[in-house]
């Protein structure tokens, strides 16, 4: 199936490797801006900290923006190097609706990412403590416990994060479904991945999983070559969510 959808996605691409090369570049530019000014701002100041706010709000409409762009390219439909900046944020409020309806669904697992930090810092500290505790006194009852916490610090991380992206998958179309479907609510596009994806995520893992070579072939362009690659990859993507759409038509 991947290399069908590969197959499928350079299909697509002829006589648009150059355009979807240049919203590529657009984009990385505008990125590279953003990361220039958070680095060259004051660390540890109040600008320093509305500056990462600003750039954390307006990082989502241009993510939407630019999967925007290629769809539009996808479907033979106009639009040039820089619309990602225009489509992003005239759907401002449906690219932060996708992200927090999605940021909502993932809540749980979150959560449990975030108390097993706790628990592990909370485990380094009881360490230390109790280290400090064995020189002076030959006291080993802390060590003990900071060894259980850290396991059980470890163990709910891994689980979480295993959860959470495999929980993620199911929602890694909604964007799509926003686009395709202007009627359809936030709260509704990301139901529909879920229904969609269910029972299919491996297949998109698999998908994503099969660039890999190309990504480690882009790495050696001093990533220039991702310029083409992304576009490549998000065609596939594209030409996935037609696949399963039909499927469960």
């Amino acid at each position: 199936m991947s290399s069908e959808l590969r197959a499928k996605a350079r299909e697509k691409l002829t006589g648009k490797w150059g355009k979807a090369a240049c919203i590529s570049l657009a984009y990385l530019v505008i990125a590279f801006l953003i990361g220039f000014i958070q680095g060259h701002v004051e660390g540890n100041s109040f600008l320093s900290f509305i500056v990462s706010i600003i750039a954390f709000v307006i990082e989502v409409p241009l993510s939407f923006g630019l999967m925007y762009s290629y769809y539009k390219l996808f479907k033979d439909e106009e639009t040039f190097a820089f619309d990602f900046c225009s489509l992003g944020f005239s759907n401002f409020g449906r690219a932060w609706g996708v992200t927090w309806q999605t940021i909502l669904k993932m809540i749980v697992p979150v959560i449990l990412m975030i108390i097993s930090y706790v628990l592990l810092a909370f485990s380094i500290s009881l360490y230390v403590a109790s280290s400090f505790s064995y020189i002076y006194s030959g006291s080993t009852s802390g060590l003990g416990m900071a060894g259980l916490l850290s396991i059980v610090g470890i163990l709910l991380l891994i689980f979480s994060v295993i959860w959470g992206i495999t929980k993620y998958y199911y929602y890694a179309l909604s964007y799509l479904i926003a686009m395709d479907n202007s009627e359809m609510t936030s709260k509704e596009a990301v139901e529909e991945s879920k229904k969609l994806m269910t029972n299919n995520r491996g297949k998109l893992f698999g998908l994503q999983i099969s660039f890999i070579g190309w990504a480690i072939l882009a790495l050696f362009t001093l990533g220039i070559g991702y310029i083409w690659l992304i576009p490549y990859m998000q065609f596939a993507i594209i030409c996935f969510y037609d696949k399963v759409k039909e499927t469960n038509a």
